[in-house]
């Protein structure tokens, strides 16, 4: 008997009870679905954190306070001590080579102007900052040297927050007044709209001087990080060396005694990046992988049930000279047709949900070939392996018995 036979009468079995054989693929589908979401958008956030962290430049390098025995490269470990002071900052403008050392200092309060209130993150720093990308004024200006040293009570705002306060406001935002904790600020400039998530945006923040933050807030003197960028990436090693025995010398660290603070590259940052997101990602796939086995085990019992209500349909096929082979090969390719249909559409559901989240959340678009042939293969293993079974039970059953089977 010819393959294509054998497909033919697969799939006029399965045809006969339709809405069975969309049940019993329906398992497969949310597996398959499930693997191909997951890792996609493990690998798109993946490549967006990664863009952002490689658009501050390989010249760059963040110190962060805490000891770096208890931090990750991206300067957030489990401590919650606050080494790093303003004058930190300003001692490290005397090593060699460096662009800027911009200090910063963060809040998250609510603003107000007039009646109208909004939720932000306020970074007290230096106008150094703007060299960050995604930081570019679009209306007015960014404060100045003279007022970040000055502590000048003046803000920058990004553009969410400024629709926030004044949407609907017939006053313009350039020069009015912005409250933060009780004292007034007046807004010099508004930053150009960076669109997208978490890290990579600055529409929901404000910046202020940071003596300011210094004499506003109740973070005092003390720093979230430094930001050092150099004026040539290959002076990096030597600026880092210098700045870390500025620091020791500065915070009273005796030779035997660990660093109260961490240096953070890109490259570091990067690699830890891509260590923690891969991590989650095969997790998550993992768990998901779990479910394309639950949908072999249904595929395996709604096969033994089709196997018991066609017992007298395989002890025809055996009385009129089918061979065993056949039989087995026939319930085989039923479960490798419903795994493999199951499959496929789990895979175009899954292109489309990354595709959709990924335009709504900003994130890159990302498909992986080796995911989407990993999980469909993962898929017809799972179906062969559990059809297998009740295509052994079939091809195993006594003419006899079958044919005399109620």
């Amino acid at each position: 008997m010819r393959l294509g036979a054998y497909v033919d009468v697969a799939y006029e079995a399965l045809a006969l009870d339709p809405g069975r054989s969309a049940l019993t693929t329906l398992g497969i589908v949310i597996g398959v679905y499930a693997v191909i979401v997951l890792i996609g958008l493990g690998q798109g956030s993946q490549a967006y954190i990664t863009a952002q962290v490689r658009g501050l430049g390989g010249g760059v390098v963040l110190v962060t306070p805490g000891n770096p025995k208890t931090q990750s490269a991206l300067g957030g470990g489990t401590t919650s001590a606050q080494t790093l002071v303003l004058a930190d900052a300003e001692a490290l403008l005397a090593v060699p080579g460096l662009r800027f050392a911009s200090p910063q200092a963060r809040v998250q309060a609510l603003l107000s102007v007039d009646k109208r209130t909004a939720g932000a993150s306020v970074v007290g720093t230096s106008p150094d900052v703007q060299a960050v990308p995604g930081i570019a004024v679009g209306e007015g200006r960014f404060f100045s040297d003279a007022e970040w040293r000055s502590g000048a009570r003046v803000i920058v705002l990004g553009d969410k927050l400024r629709e926030d306060l004044f949407k609907g406001s017939l006053e313009p935002p350039l020069g009015a007044k912005v409250t933060f904790n009780g004292q007034r600020f007046r807004v010099v400039g508004v930053l150009v709209r960076s669109g997208g998530v978490g890290i990579g945006t600055s529409d929901g923040l404000a910046f202020i001087p940071s003596r300011a933050m210094q004499a506003v807030a109740d973070t005092g003197d003390r720093l979230a990080l430094i930001m050092l960028m150099a004026t040539d990436e290959a002076n990096l090693p030597a600026i880092t060396q210098q700045a870390r025995q500025i620091l020791r010398q500065r915070h009273q660290i005796r030779p035997s005694q660990d660093d109260d603070f961490k240096f953070a590259t890109q490259a570091e940052a990067m690699a830890t990046i891509g260590q923690i997101t891969g991590a989650f990602t095969v997790l998550l796939a993992g768990i998901a992988a779990t479910s394309l086995l639950v949908g072999g085990i249904g595929i395996m019992n709604i096969m033994l049930v089709s196997v018991t209500e066609r017992t007298r349909e395989v002890g025809i096929r055996k009385a009129v000279g089918a061979p065993t082979r056949a039989i087995l090969i026939q319930f085989l390719l039923e479960a490798a047709t419903l795994t493999m249909a199951g499959g496929s559409l789990g895979i175009v559901l899954g292109i489309g949900t990354i595709y959709a989240v990924a335009r709504l959340a900003g994130f890159p678009f990302v498909l992986s070939p080796l995911a989407i042939g990993g999980a469909f293969a993962f898929s017809a293993l799972v179906g062969v392996g559990f059809g297998l079974y009740p295509a052994v039970a079939a091809a195993a059953l006594d003419p006899v018995d079958a044919l005399s089977y109620e």
